[in-house]
């Protein structure tokens, strides 16, 4: 399993952004893979960064130059982070108009009991659903038992959640449970889907051909 934190975030003014990548966070794993997933966009050639949905860059995203977007957030005690949810709702017009897809991050993911599993994408699901939201793709997505940033509570509770799910539960230490195999195929599954609705256009030899990527 490679480590996420090899890809260093790139800052583009919001506006020039074609495929923003939307995330609400806790403890830094759900930025961490909103990241990773921006980075392989920009390999496929595509012009993306990822933002905090409570950011300024986030509201002043320009939605006439979005080709497609990406949204995340992480699940704690069955519930999203409310700006993620918020979010979702004031844009779901804009999010249906073009290639969207939506990740969860949660503990569940990586549980060992597949009633578990199966209950995380459910509840990833009823995000889009609720807010009227039709991605083409919601995935759910492993994130960090980070022992060792939370606090005592939060810590106590996070360690009777792992010791449910079958994860570790030494809590002197961090665990990186992120499949991030799985966030890269997740990433050309967006790329994909932003290439293949774009306009068909004619070449100089008036032959019909898909717009390609430079």
């Amino acid at each position: 399993m490679k480590n996420g934190s090899n890809h260093s975030p790139l800052r583009e003014e919001p506006q020039r952004v074609r495929v923003p990548v939307l995330y609400a966070t806790t403890e830094g794993s759900t930025r961490r893979i909103a990241d990773r997933i921006a980075a392989t966009l920009r390999e496929r050639g595509l012009s993306s960064a990822a933002f905090d949905f409570a950011s300024a860059e986030a509201r002043s995203i320009d939605w006439e130059e979005v080709e497609g977007v990406v949204l995340g957030a992480s699940l704690y005690k069955g519930e999203y982070q409310p700006r993620a949810v918020e979010f979702a709702r004031a844009h779901r017009d804009a999010l249906n108009a073009r290639p969207s897809a939506f990740f969860a991050v949660s503990l569940s993911a990586a549980s060992k009991n597949p009633e578990e599993v199966e209950a995380a994408r459910g509840l990833a699901r009823g995000f889009a659903e609720s807010a009227g939201w039709r991605p083409f793709r919601v995935e759910s997505i492993a994130g960090t038992l980070a022992y060792t940033r939370y606090g005592f509570i939060i810590r106590f509770i996070m360690r009777r959640i792992a010791r449910k799910e079958g994860a570790p539960t030494d809590t002197s230490r961090d665990y990186e449970l992120t499949d991030w195999t799985e966030v890269a195929r997740f990433a050309h599954e967006v790329a994909d889907a932003v290439v293949t609705a774009r306009p068909i256009t004619l070449t100089g030899s008036g032959r019909r051909t898909e717009a390609l990527l430079h």
